[in-house]
């Protein structure tokens, strides 16, 4: 177990337990007694935080068997149940299982067909649970996680909006690692913004029980920065999707 494993988790930790859980409070999801599930829970530290919160079921899943070993070395002796797996397979791990609380945190954007992956989620919850996804909007500063690149100019803000960088130039940079050219393409193929997700969210028959967009992500801790709020800026077409860097979902049946 490394440092850069170990501080990974106390930064999952440190955003469910400062900000994502005091948003389902504000919202009236309670984690007292509720069971809860983490689709692509990582290192597990959300999933602790959770726990430590109130839940008293958690289960969590992630396709790395490298960060579900981490998970169950740093859960210590909370009783949190981490399998490996996929949720594209026809039975995922905890599949028939229903939770009050499923959490997908900054994955969907990564996701195909998703409007299947939203009812695979849905499946999940309770006919009176909460599904909680958090993401990066694409069309944001970083929207195609260009900022893991090696290239320094690559890393530039909004470039990845220029017509020709991502198609042309990026398959083109040297020392680039492919499994992180290839997902930055994907992401600019599957462009995941707010309106559009609003649109999967009603075509699913859910609704939108609460919405927190931020200029500064909560995800932004790990570079010592403090989380800012987007309040009102974030309903502008256009320039909500741009100027905004994440936005925390929590959706409800019905």
């Amino acid at each position: 177990m490394n440092e850069q494993t170990r501080a990974y988790w106390r930064y999952e930790y440190d955003v469910a337990a400062k900000y994502m859980i005091p948003l389902l409070e504000q919202w009236g999801v309670s984690l007292r007694d509720a069971a809860v599930i983490d689709v692509g829970c990582g290192e597990g530290g959300g999933l602790c935080a959770m726990y430590d919160a109130g839940a008293v079921r958690c289960d969590g899943f992630d396709i790395e068997p490298g960060r579900v070993e981490a998970a169950l070395q740093l859960k210590g002796d909370r009783p949190i149940t981490l399998m490996t797996g996929n949720l594209y397979d026809e039975h995922p791990p905890f599949s028939g299982e229903h939770y009050d609380l499923v959490v997908l945190h900054d994955v969907f954007e990564h996701l195909d067909f998703k409007e299947a992956v939203m009812n695979k989620l849905a499946a999940y919850a309770k006919p009176s649970g909460y599904v909680m996804i958090t993401f990066p909007p694409y069309f944001s500063a970083y929207g195609a996680h260009q900022q893991l690149l090696n290239t320094q100019w690559a890393k530039i803000p909004y470039i990845h909006l220029v017509p020709f960088a991502l198609p042309t130039i990026l398959p083109r940079l040297k020392n680039e690692h492919p499994h992180i050219v290839q997902e930055i393409l994907k992401l600019g193929r599957l462009k995941m913004g707010m309106k559009r997700f609003e649109t999967i969210v009603r075509q699913c028959g859910l609704r939108i029980g609460g919405k927190q967009a931020y200029f500064i992500s909560p995800n932004h801790i790990r570079f010592g920065l403090k989380p800012l709020p987007a309040g009102k800026i974030a309903e502008i077409p256009i320039l909500g999707e741009v100027m905004c860097t994440g936005v925390v979902y929590v959706l409800a049946k019905g």
